[in-house]
């Protein structure tokens, strides 16, 4: 398959796209994409950017691996089977237990209407990213809502 082929290069490409903690320590990302391909490249493209990625495929395992484990940032397709990344988002921001109110969340959409803006506002998203994406895009984002996130946190 192309994308489990392009993955190894992508992850390990030295790219000047590289996102770092203030304390030196790589990034923990959460992302959830149902699309095989997608979320190979996409985790690909998190590693090589500087990233730790724990890549699950849909909403219900995303709120899980919330709750279990410590995350900066947030990546989530909006239309997944199980449980979109809407509800997962709205669950996310709202379960006391996970302390992710603030949390950068990004959605991924294939469908980037003037509805996503809408989305993406109601159910607690920061940002969304339409797909396909450039690496520099994503970098963009993440870097500009996790170092917001950072600052929050740090004071």
């Amino acid at each position: 398959m192309l994308a489990e082929r392009l993955a190894p290069a992508l992850a390990t490409k030295t790219s000047p796209l590289t996102l770092k903690r203030a304390d030196g320590y790589r990034p923990k990302l959460l992302l959830a994409e149902d699309s095989d391909p997608v979320r190979v490249v996409t985790a690909a493209m998190l590693k090589g950017m500087g990233c730790d990625v724990d890549a699950v495929v849909h909403g219900e395992e995303a709120v899980k691996s919330a709750a279990a484990s410590r995350f900066d940032v947030i990546v989530l397709d909006i239309e997944m089977p199980v449980m979109d990344g809407k509800e997962a988002t709205r669950i996310i921001r709202h379960e006391k237990q996970t302390g992710y109110s603030t949390i950068p969340i990004i959605a991924l959409t294939a469908d980037a209407t003037s509805e996503t803006q809408n989305t993406i506002n109601q159910f607690g998203f920061n940002q969304y990213l339409s797909k396909p994406f450039m690496p520099d895009a994503l970098y963009r984002l993440l870097k500009k809502y996790y170092n917001q996130y950072e600052k929050q946190i740090n004071n």
